[in-house]
C-alpha cells in the first residue's frame, strides 16, 4: 500500500456519502429513526431518538476495510449539528458486542465547525460503557468501520451535517 500524507472522505464534491448507511436501534426492537440525504456540498443525517422498546440510538456508518488508517495520527472533521449530540466511532469487528472506540463531538448550534482529534485519544467502549483504555496506534490497522452515532441516551431530535473527514 502506498504511503499517503493524508486521506480525505469528501461528502460534497466527491459525493462519498452514497456509500454510507443508516443503522437504527430497530435492529434490536427500538423505535428511533434516522435518515441520510446527500446535498450539494455535504451529507445530512437527521432523525429522532426514542428510548421505547429498549431503543436509544441512530447511527451513520461506512465500511472502511479497504483503507488502512494506521499511517495517520489525526482526524479532522468539518460538521455542524443541532439537537442530540453525536460521537465519532471506529469499529474493529462487525459484531455489535465487541468493544469499539469513540469520541463525543461538541454540538455546534447549526454553525459549521472544523475540529482535529488525535486518533489515539479515542476511548474504548463496551456496549456503550466507557472503559479505561484509549485507542492504541497498533489497533488502527484493525479498524474496519467508521461512523457517527447519537451520543445521548435520551429522547429527542438530531441533525448532523458533514462536509468532510480528513486523516492526517
Amino acid at each position: 500500500m502506498q504511503q499517503q500524507n493524508n486521506y480525505q472522505i469528501d461528502f460534497g464534491e466527491e459525493k462519498k456519502g452514497r456509500y454510507w448507511s443508516v443503522v437504527n436501534d430497530g435492529v434490536m426492537g427500538g423505535l428511533s429513526r434516522g435518515s441520510k440525504k446527500l446535498t450539494k456540498n455535504s451529507l445530512l443525517f437527521k432523525g429522532n431518538v426514542s428510548l421505547d422498546n429498549n431503543g436509544g440510538f441512530s447511527s451513520l456508518r461506512r465500511s472502511f476495510s479497504e483503507f488502512d488508517i494506521s499511517n495517520f495520527e489525526y482526524v479532522e472533521i468539518k460538521y455542524r449539528s443541532s439537537g442530540i449530540s453525536l460521537a465519532l466511532t471506529f469499529a474493529v469487528s462487525r459484531r455489535w458486542y465487541v468493544p469499539n472506540y469513540k469520541v463525543s463531538l461538541d454540538g455546534t448550534s447549526s454553525k459549521w465547525k472544523t475540529i482535529t482529534l488525535k486518533l489515539t485519544d479515542l476511548r474504548k467502549y463496551y456496549i456503550g460503557k466507557a472503559m479505561n483504555e484509549k485507542l492504541k496506534k497498533e489497533t488502527l490497522k484493525e479498524i474496519i468501520r467508521i461512523g457517527f452515532i447519537t451520543d445521548e441516551k435520551k429522547y429527542g431530535d438530531f441533525e448532523f451535517e458533514i462536509d468532510y473527514i480528513k486523516f492526517k
